[in-house]
């Protein structure tokens, strides 16, 4: 199956549209360093803003060109990898284990939430003192995603803390961000989500010190890209264009 190229009009709600490299006062810079992450290896960039108040804010993008989870890389203009071939490799990367979402649905990580999608991936503790600004921004997105929410785009939030996260807490902390259809809040036994958040980056085991990125994954064509929970909705928007572009 061909990516669909998403567009910026559409996922902009700035006027004149955006164009690429250029949302907001954002341009890409230099190629910048950030830890290792087991979905993203190589092809880092990141985007400096120019507009006030935030003139020293670095935004750091991360692009894997390829099919992050794995040893090989596919750069920009070689041919498309086979999509049975992109499908194997998913298949082998990321549990297949059930989870529960906070509409009450049991459900498989890979089966039903990740495969053949275009998904942002972010993670939350349901005793969070604060607002976690991830989901703020997700909150944003999802209103300028539109109808994309829940077709082209899907959102996955994943619970750090699932001994704490029952299917009651989780369903009341997602409620204070409006989810639309499309975004899904998870939890789960222990094991399954503890498995889960490993393969997908997050080792810690206090809910405090998760890793506070967003994961950005096109599963048809196997590339993914990382940005910081702090990157603006705007921002988010275009590394989904970038994800989904054939060029």
């Amino acid at each position: 199956m061909r990516a669909k190229s998403l567009s910026l009009r559409k996922l902009s709600p700035l006027n004149p549209p955006l164009k690429k490299g250029d949302i907001g006062g954002f341009v890409f810079g230099r190629p910048g360093k950030i830890p290792p992450h087991p979905l993203l290896k190589r092809g880092e960039y990141y985007l400096r803003t120019r507009s006030k108040p935030f003139l020293s804010l670095l935004v750091f993008l991360v692009i894997w060109l390829g099919t992050a989870p794995y040893s090989a890389m596919a750069k920009q203009g070689d041919p498309p990898q086979n999509a049975q071939s992109v499908e194997e490799k998913n298949r082998r990367y990321f549990p297949d284990l059930k989870v529960w979402t906070h509409e009450g649905q049991e459900v498989r990580f890979y089966s039903d939430l990740l495969k053949d999608k275009i998904v942002v991936i972010s993670f939350f503790y349901a005793n969070c003192p604060t607002a976690q600004m991830s989901l703020v921004t997700l909150s944003k997105l999802q209103e300028m995603l539109g109808d994309q929410l829940g077709t082209d785009i899907h959102l996955v939030s994943l619970s750090v803390d699932p001994e704490r996260d029952t299917l009651k807490a989780v369903q009341e902390y997602a409620g204070k961000y409006n989810p639309k259809k499309g975004w899904m809040f998870l939890t789960g036994k222990k094991e399954n989500m503890d498995a889960i958040n490993l393969k997908l980056g997050n080792r810690s085991l206090i809910p405090e010190s998760h890793i506070q990125v967003f994961l950005l994954g096109n599963l048809r064509n196997g590339r993914w890209m990382r940005l910081p929970e702090s990157a603006p909705a705007n921002a988010v928007a275009l590394g989904l264009q970038t994800l989904t572009s054939d060029k």
